[in-house]
């Protein structure tokens, strides 16, 4: 029996439900229907947010394809790299979204923050493949006014969006009923991403700085990738959910424990790309502090893994070898 904690969500009926007391007791509720009413609520109340999520990740796997087909470049401002990683991510997160609503305490304005938020991907995503297949950058790009018109568009979507999940992570506070090891990786996939995006507004901040002085935007330093810190803990609202389902699908003992290294070393290679790009090495260029950080990172997501892999071993062995027994003694 797996020793994770669910949490019972009690709402009174006032003005002020979503701040109701959360109690908690030991896991004896079906997790399979608290995962068929998200499905549901995923399926008719977000519904234009799953559309919308899947429209990006089509244009991004095209982009992606079309990239192969051709042979083009992957690397540069003009390489259909960005029209495909910018789809398919946006994509993602715009379907993690709408899951992370469904798991909050509900609000009457869920489906219009989470359509406006949804919406406003999709508009980024959309003028940066415009910009793609027009041959021009899209970013750090004010050749023409109609182009600083699309960077700023972008910029102020981006902003919108930002707030939206820093609204998601306040809220975040008030869960439906869950096992704890959910409720730690929605939370902190949810903080993690809004500290990527806040990082993603302080690269462009460096990138301006660096073209103002004739330097590479994409840089800094000798060679430190800016968007590298960006992307490093950008999916864990994707991978800590996932990995907390996983385990406890498996009935891995002690999952809360793991989840929790596992936010640990999302936050260690956060820290490790912000070192990189700091001191303006590359992300290959890891010197001892780096290196350690890195190290770190790499340890404590292991520790999941290996329990998963374990559990695995044990759960095949009593499958095989107990029914030999059982026929054996029949």
């Amino acid at each position: 029996m797996n020793s994770n904690k669910i949490f019972q969500w009690n709402v009174e009926k006032s003005s002020v439900a979503d701040r109701s007391d959360i109690t908690q007791h030991h896991a004896s509720c079906a997790v399979p229907t608290v995962s068929s009413e998200c499905a549901g609520k995923l399926l008719t109340n977000f519904r234009p947010s799953m559309l919308i999520g899947a429209i990006l990740v089509a244009s991004g796997l095209f982009h992606l394809a079309l990239l192969w087909v051709t042979g083009g470049d992957w690397s540069g401002p003009l390489s259909p790299r960005k029209p495909a990683l910018f789809g398919v991510s946006a994509g993602i997160t715009v379907w993690s979204i709408a899951w992370a609503l469904t798991r909050l305490a509900p609000r009457h304005y869920d489906e219009i923050l989470a359509n406006f938020m949804s919406g406003s991907l999709l508009f980024e995503v959309g003028l940066i493949t415009l910009q793609q297949w027009r041959g021009v950058p899209s970013h750090f790009n004010r050749a023409t006014r109609f182009d600083a018109s699309v960077e700023s568009m972008m910029l102020g979507l981006i902003l919108l969006v930002t707030a939206g999940i820093a609204w998601l992570c306040w809220r975040s506070r008030w869960l439906q009923p869950m096992l704890d090891s959910d409720a730690i990786a929605i939370r902190a996939g949810l903080w993690l991403l809004l500290v990527s995006c806040g990082l993603g507004l302080l690269i462009t901040i460096a990138g301006e700085f660096n073209l103002a002085r004739g330097n590479s935007p994409e840089l800094w330093g000798r060679a430190g990738v800016l968007k590298y810190p960006h992307g490093a803990a950008l999916h864990a609202i994707q991978t800590l959910p996932f990995l907390s389902a996983l385990l406890n699908k498996l009935n891995v003992s002690h999952t809360s424990l793991l989840i929790k290294a596992t936010v640990v070393a999302h936050v260690f290679f956060l820290t490790h790309a912000l070192w990189q790009t700091w001191n303006g090495r590359t992300r290959m260029d890891v010197d001892l502090v780096g290196g350690a950080t890195l190290a770190i990172a790499g340890s404590l997501v292991l520790l999941p893994l290996i329990a998963s892999v374990c559990r695995v071993y044990l759960i095949t062995r009593d499958f095989f070898f107990g029914r030999h027994s059982i026929h054996r003694s029949k």
